[in-house]
Parts: C-alpha cells; sequence; structure tokens
C-alpha cells in the first residue's frame, strides 16, 4: 500500500512515537554507553531532554554562553551529512537523522564522547546507532501502512448505512486483516447467534449461546484464539465440507449490550498478539458500524410506520403503490386495493373513551397482518380508515381475501367488542394512477356504509 506524501508532509516526531518511549530508549543508550544521548525534532527543538550528560560537558553546560555555542554547533552539525565529527569544545558527536518514509522527522544526537575512546569504537557506535534507528523506523513504516489501512477500513464501516453491504464488508475487511481463509459473522437476535454472513454458507444457521467457541465467545465477552482445532475441540462447522485448522473470534458490544460475534478461520501460523489487536479493533468498529446502520434503519423505520398500530402511514403506502402501478404499466399484471373503514367508530370513542378506541385501532392492525400475505401493504390511511395493496391479485383473489378478513372481524371481539368493518375494493387497469386507484376504493366503502355496513362492494 502506497503512503500519500499529504499523509506525512507535516509529520512530527511525537505524531509517531510516546514522548515517553523516546525519553526511554535515550536513557537506556546513555546508561549503557555512559554518553549524553537526546532527541531533535527536524527544526532541531529539543524533544526528549539529555539523559545522562558528562561530567566534563557538565562544566561547559554550566555557563549560559558555552551551553549556547554548544547548541549553535550542534544545529550546525544537523546540516551535515557526517556521522561522526568533533565539537567546537573538541569532543566528538554522533548525529543520525530520523527517517520515515524518506522524511526527516528528527535527529538523534550523542554528543560528549572524549578523545581517549577509541576512534574505532566511535563510529562502531555510530554504525550502531545508525543500524539501529534505521530498522527501528523501518518497523514502524510497516506499522503504519497497516495502520493507514486499518483506519481506511473501519472508516468504510462506520459510514455505511446499508446492512446488507456492511456486513459483506466486515466480512471481506476481517479476512484480509487477519490474513486467513473466510470470516463468519454472527448478529445476535436476543436469544441466539444468528450467521448472517458466511462463505460457503447458502442459508442463515442459528448457534444457541454457549454453545461452539463463537457461543461462548457471546456469553464470556472475551476473545477466543484457537491455534490447533482437534476433535476435542467444540467447532461448529457451520460451512459444509471446510476444515477449521485454527480460528480467531471476538464479541461485538456496544455500550454493554451484545451484537454478535466475529469469528475468523485457517491463518498460515498461529495468530499472534497483534491479530488479538486487529480483532479487536474491528469488533469495536464493527459495534459502532452496526449500531450506526440499527439506528438509522430504526429511523427510517419510524418515518414510514403510523406509531399507534405499527402498520404503515399514508405516505409509505402512496409511495409504494405508485412505484407498483409503474411497474405494471410497463409489464402488466393484476392488482386490486381495499379500502377499509370500522363502521361506527365515533360512537365507540364517544361512550367508551379514546385509550379503548386505541386499543381497537392496534387488535384490528394484528388483525389485518394476520389476514394478509408477505407481499401484500396495509397502511392505516388516517383515523379508523385503513387500505391494504394486494399485488398480483384480481378481482376474485381480493374478494376472497375481503371475505376472509370480514369473517375475522365477525368471530373476534376488539377490545371485549364486537366491532363490523365496511370495505370497498378497486381493481387496477392500464392508465389508472395511484390517487385514482385508492379514490375509487374510498368510494366503494362510502357505498358501503350508506347501504349496508359491513358488507364488502367493488368500485365498477
Amino acid at each position: 500500500m502506497a503512503i500519500k506524501k499529504s499523509t506525512i508532509k507535516n509529520l512530527q516526531i511525537t505524531d509517531i512515537f510516546e514522548l515517553e518511549h523516546l525519553k526511554n530508549l535515550t536513557v537506556d543508550f546513555s546508561k549503557r554507553f555512559s554518553f549524553c544521548a537526546f532527541i531533535l525534532n527536524y527544526r532541531a527543538k529539543l524533544v526528549v531532554e539529555k539523559s545522562f550528560i558528562p561530567e566534563y560537558c557538565q562544566k561547559i553546560l554550566k555557563d549560559e554562553k558555552k551551553a549556547l555555542q554548544c547548541f549553535n554547533d550542534t544545529k550546525t552539525r544537523l546540516q551535515e551529512n557526517v556521522l561522526v565529527k568533533k565539537c567546537w569544545a573538541g569532543y566528538n558527536k554522533i548525529v543520525v537523522p530520523i527517517k520515515f518514509f524518506g522524511k526527516n522527522i528528527g535527529y538523534w544526537v550523542t554528543c560528549g564522547v572524549p578523545d581517549n575512546v577509541d576512534e574505532k569504537l566511535i563510529y562502531s557506535i555510530g554504525n550502531l546507532i545508525e543500524n539501529f534507528i534505521s530498522n527501528f523506523m523501518k518497523t514502524y513504516e510497516n506499522w503504519w501502512i497497516e495502520r493507514e489501512k486499518i483506519i481506511n477500513v473501519l472508516n468504510g464501516l462506520i459510514s455505511q448505512l446499508d446492512l446488507e453491504t456492511l456486513l459483506q464488508k466486515i466480512v471481506s475487511a476481517a479476512t484480509e486483516l487477519l490474513k486467513t481463509d473466510r470470516t463468519t459473522l454472527f448478529i445476535f437476535d436476543g436469544e441466539k447467534l444468528v450467521s448472517k454472513i458466511a462463505e460457503g454458507l447458502d442459508m442463515e444457521i442459528s448457534l444457541p449461546l454457549g454453545e461452539g467457541i463463537a457461543g461462548r465467545c457471546a456469553i464470556e465477552r472475551k476473545i477466543f484464539v484457537v491455534d490447533k482445532v482437534t476433535t476435542n475441540t467444540k467447532v461448529s462447522n457451520i460451512v459444509k465440507d471446510y476444515e477449521v485448522k485454527n480460528l480467531i473470534c471476538a464479541p461485538i458490544i456496544f455500550k454493554r449490550k451484545l451484537l454478535g460475534v466475529i469469528e475468523s478461520f485457517n491463518k498460515k501460523g498461529m495468530f499472534t498478539a497483534k491479530d488479538r489487536y486487529l480483532i479487536a479493533y474491528l469488533a469495536d468498529a464493527i459495534a459502532i458500524a452496526l449500531n450506526n446502520v440499527q439506528s438509522f434503519m430504526a429511523l427510517e423505520r419510524l418515518s414510514i410506520l403510523d406509531p399507534l398500530t405499527k402498520l404503515y402511514n399514508r405516505s409509505y403506502f402512496v409511495k409504494t403503490l405508485e412505484k407498483e402501478i409503474m411497474r405494471l404499466n410497463r409489464y402488466g399484471g393484476d392488482l386490486s386495493i381495499m379500502f377499509i373503514d370500522l363502521d361506527d367508530f365515533k360512537k365507540l370513542n364517544d361512550e367508551f373513551g379514546h385509550t379503548v378506541g386505541d386499543i381497537v385501532l392496534k387488535e384490528f392492525a394484528n388483525l389485518i397482518k394476520d389476514s394478509l400475505r408477505d407481499i401484500d401493504i396495509a397502511a392505516r390511511f388516517g383515523g379508523e380508515e385503513f387500505v391494504i395493496m394486494l399485488p398480483n391479485t384480481n378481482r376474485e383473489g381480493a374478494y376472497i381475501t375481503a371475505k376472509r378478513l370480514q369473517e375475522k372481524i365477525k368471530t373476534t371481539p376488539l377490545a371485549g367488542h364486537n366491532i363490523s368493518a365496511s370495505i370497498g375494493i378497486a381493481c387496477y387497469y392500464r392508465g389508472l394512477n395511484a390517487k385514482s386507484l385508492i379514490e375509487r376504493a374510498d368510494k366503494a366503502m362510502y357505498r358501503v356504509k350508506k347501504t349496508q355496513k359491513g358488507s364488502i362492494i367493488f368500485w365498477d
């Protein structure tokens, strides 16, 4: 992965390392060699204080003018591409640039090396420091590349609001970052874990809490690593003909609430501490992302539902009907609309109160849900009026559905009251729009109200 120049353009050494970490490095070096060691940033500003200043340097630094001269000498030395050079006071000074992706972000300075130290030893120390800094920074460059990749992946997850796309991205990201064969994502539905995404799986599999490694992970809420799966390892093989050799899994938790488990399989070699950190970061990002999606979906759902009956609201129904009619105008087909009104509902409200009236509406909405197919769309149109869209349904099919609903109404007391409902039906034909179709069903219903309440009439 290539690092953009803009990413490191204004990078400071302290953006990469903790000050305490840098200080420990210089202190450890100073203890080993009894020389003064400190770190400057790329502008020659002191980042880590001088450690273990030798006695002969302390005498010079007590004089303010000489101390300033010492510092200016160091700044001048930074511009020269020389590893070892005598300073103005006659001591040897070693300066090694600290480079990050080729950019100079600071300097390691070793000074106060007296003349009586063998010159070969000084150069050996200089080369030792140079190699150490170079290898040390190379490690951090690799870490930075991985960090950038993780940040991009996590940002991509957190910003995703489409559930299916999110789940696919989660699995791909986990498999890529952990360098495994495949990954399974379980979502907790309140009772059990359900496998939502798993390569090679063509149906959802339910896993009780506590069953298998993933089930234990969900209950104990900690990362599990199995470096070698044996016959005694309780692994739930949800994908047929797939041998699990090793695995790592982590719970997905948001504000102490279990959202699911992510489980990744078959890494070449053993899982490392780094893999534990990776899956922990990933699980945290997934938790935020899933919560965002669920919150978004909940808000989206609230915007299309009637708050009392939990049926769709009028606006959503009309938009859905418009889309269905556009499809029918292009490809043809059948569609019927039922317009329903609860008879004498105002009288019931006046006599028994609005609380009873609300219960009647909710129970009637449940009765409608129980009477329809999955493809049918029911909505509260307003007050005690309801509409139902019946796709792929002709006149005869609409009548059968309305009759079935009427029978349920007659045999099911609502909030302890016997209620009847008047139903008007209108059938689609080419050229009708949503508004016209709803109006026809509405007028048919009013014709029922005027002639014989509790019956069914078609708009002809």
